[in-house]
């Protein structure tokens, strides 16, 4: 997983584009789309097991290159992103988008996709949200529809390249 993303990172300014017969050099965003670290039942707050893969999550994302997170407001949203903020400090910005208020889970997905497609075309971008946004953010940011993420479900990390062409493609990992 590490030596993916060190490749992610290395290459991500060549990706080819769909054009036959031409390799044209462009510049691609990366956004990583995860759900929030495992939690405690009802609780708001990560598990044991969500803390220690917030820091796996950190350890990957390190050395990417990201340098904006967005989250909503749920503490576990954030808690998933501090250990990676906590690595990066000034090197990262993170943006909180509610979901209350009048415009709902379906205002934060608007919001986090708005924010996403005004970053310049060659940042790195994660977004932590929810089993029930995920998909939509994903979708929004043109990487087509997902499975449907699950109850226990904790570990799937999409990576969606979205070059200036419009191109997205999406990959989908576990950690």
């Amino acid at each position: 997983m590490i030596l993916l993303l060190e490749i992610l990172h290395r290459t991500r300014r060549s990706t080819l584009s769909h054009t036959p017969n031409r390799a044209v050099r462009e510049t691609s965003m990366i956004v990583f789309v995860l759900r929030h670290a495992d939690r405690s039942s009802e609780d708001d707050a990560l598990s044991a097991v969500g803390t220690k893969r917030a820091r796996i999550l950190a350890h990957m994302l390190a050395e990417s290159g990201v340098s904006k997170a967005f989250c909503s407001d749920a503490q576990r949203t954030h808690q998933t992103l501090a250990p990676l903020k906590q690595e990066l400090g000034d090197r990262i910005s993170v943006t909180e988008f509610s979901t209350a208020g009048q415009a709902g889970l379906d205002g934060h997905v608007e919001a986090v996709v708005a924010a996403i497609k005004a970053l310049p075309p060659d940042t790195i971008a994660v977004a932590v949200s929810h089993s029930n946004t995920v998909g939509s953010v994903v979708e929004g940011l043109g990487g087509g529809r997902i499975d449907a993420i699950g109850d226990t479900e904790f570990d799937r990390l999409l990576v969606l390249f979205i070059p200036p062409n419009g191109r997205e493609t999406l990959l989908q990992l576990h950690y």
